[in-house]
This record gives C-alpha cells, structure tokens and sequence, in this order.
C-alpha cells in the first residue's frame, strides 16, 4: 500500500474533470482490494479532521468530546457506506445480468464517492457553505459514467442497474446518516 499526496491529488483531478478518461484508465488497473486504504481512507480522515476543527471552533465552551465524537462518526459513517454500497453494486450486477465483478464495484463506490467527500471537506470547515453541498450530486454521474466504462449488460438492462444502483445507495447513506446522528444525540 503506497500512498503519494501528488497521485492522488492527480487522480481526483482527472477524475472530476475527465471522468471518461479516468474510467478508461480504471479498466487497465486490476487490484482493487486495498482501494479503500489507500484511497478513501486518506480522503475521510481530512474529512474527519475538518469535521473536527469545524465543530471545535463553532462551540461556544471549546470542549473536545463533542467535536471528537461527531468526526469518529464521519469516518464511521463513510467507511460503512463503502462496505455496504460495495455489497449491494455487487449484488444488483448479478440481478441484472452482468458477471459479478467486485473489483469493478470497489472501482465505482471508491470513486463516485469522491466529490461527496470533497464537498463535506469544505462544509464542515465551514458551516455557511452548506449550499455547496449541492455539487455531491456529481458523484451520480460518476458512478454512471464508470458503469458504463466498466460493466457490460446483456439486453440493454445498463441504465436500470445504474439507476437502481445509485437510488439504492443514496438511500443506505441516507440511513447510515440518520442512524448514527440519533446514535450520536443519544450518546452525548
């Protein structure tokens, strides 16, 4: 697992501005086992860490706990969202006809949950610029441009598995969020 700052800075830029160009370079990579480390890992720790300092300095009495406790729920929250969106993009290819491929399934939950997180980075910073979080919905396209790249369908069921895959995946983030913001209200 090799991490470097410039790669990876490199490769979200190629991947929001040329994500078809990104896909097509994404068929050539094989091992995607150690993506989430290297790749989303990194990305949801700053995430973490502007969750942190968002809320540190937002508070009125500067106690820690608070501000520790929701950024845990961060990287909680979007380390399950991977798992989980992984399992069910795997699981709908096979509903749909195509061949199971977990590879491809980490490639498109990795990736499409980049602007999402890029967004969150500069939200939790700061509070006033939650409008943004509008520009999270380019993780759909992503995801739509990567299943096309990357997956092939029989009988033309591509644009259902997309749309399924992505509505589906809204709505476990959806829950995961709801579930562990009232997880967190009840522990703190």
């Amino acid at each position: 697992m090799e991490f470097s700052f410039s790669k990876h800075i490199n490769e979200i830029k190629l991947l929001i501005v040329k994500p078809a160009e990104f896909w097509e370079e994404q068929k050539e990579t094989e091992n995607s086992d150690k993506l989430w480390l290297s790749y989303l890992l990194p990305i949801v720790l700053a995430v973490a860490l502007s969750v942190f300092i968002g809320e540190f300095f937002r508070r009125t009495d500067f106690f820690i706990q608070y501000p520790l406790v929701k950024a845990f729920g961060k990287v909680v929250l979007f380390v399950l969202q991977y798992f989980v969106s992984v399992f069910f993009t795997t699981a709908l290819m096979k509903t749909f006809g195509a061949e199971k491929k977990i590879d491809v399934a980490r490639k498109l939950v990795v990736y499409s949950m980049t602007p999402m997180l890029l967004v969150a980075l500069v939200t939790n910073l700061f509070q006033f610029l939650y409008i943004l979080d509008i520009l999270g919905m380019y993780s759909f396209y992503l995801f739509w441009v990567g299943a096309k790249k990357l997956l092939t369908f029989p009988n033309n069921k591509e644009q259902s598995y997309i749309l399924i895959t992505i509505v589906v995946n809204f709505f476990v983030f959806s829950f995961l969020n709801v579930f562990l913001s009232e997880l967190l209200k009840a522990f703190y």
